[in-house]
């Protein structure tokens, strides 16, 4: 992750340990997505329980670098407020 945005120069290292929150917020991401993919698994492809879990387990390591950013998107939405004419400044 950069350390500031290149558009508006807003600093992403707001102090340390912020981003700990962000847990709050990729924790619901991966519970939707184990239900959606657990879902498409067990229904759809009706996989048997012991590739389920592995397969599931692969799915999800996969997609951990996309969770955990956006995690961290939303998190720091709810403390610093959009600003579009910031790179008009």
């Amino acid at each position: 992750m950069p350390d500031h945005c290149p558009v508006c120069h807003q600093d992403f290292k707001i102090e340390p340990g912020f981003y700990i929150g962000a847990l709050w917020t990729s924790f619901p991401i991966v519970i939707i997505l184990m239900a959606l993919i657990s879902l498409l698994l067990l229904v759809y492809f009706k996989m048997e329980m012991n590739w389920f879990f592995v397969t599931l387990a692969i799915i999800l390591f996969l997609l951990q670098p996309i969770i955990i950013r956006l995690g961290r998107s939303i998190w720091i939405h709810l403390f610093v407020a959009y600003d579009p004419d910031a790179e008009n400044k």
